[in-house]
């Protein structure tokens, strides 16, 4: 994988890691209790997309 897709890819990772905190703090304010269940999925899509960055950023550097 190229540096640069895993950079798009880390990116996506990022707001997807941003995302719970966002959903969480709108369900509070708004009520629903529904997108709990949510969280912990998109949180963990989030870090898996992060992987690959780190992985190819380390392979790059030797």
């Amino acid at each position: 994988m190229k540096l640069k897709q895993a950079t798009q890819l880390a990116i996506i990772g990022v707001i997807l890691q941003l995302l719970p905190a966002i959903i969480w703090s709108a369900s509070n304010i708004l009520g629903y209790e529904d997108w709990f269940r949510y969280l912990n999925l998109i949180s963990l899509i989030g870090i898996a997309l992060l992987l690959p960055f780190f992985v190819t950023l380390f392979k790059s550097q030797k």
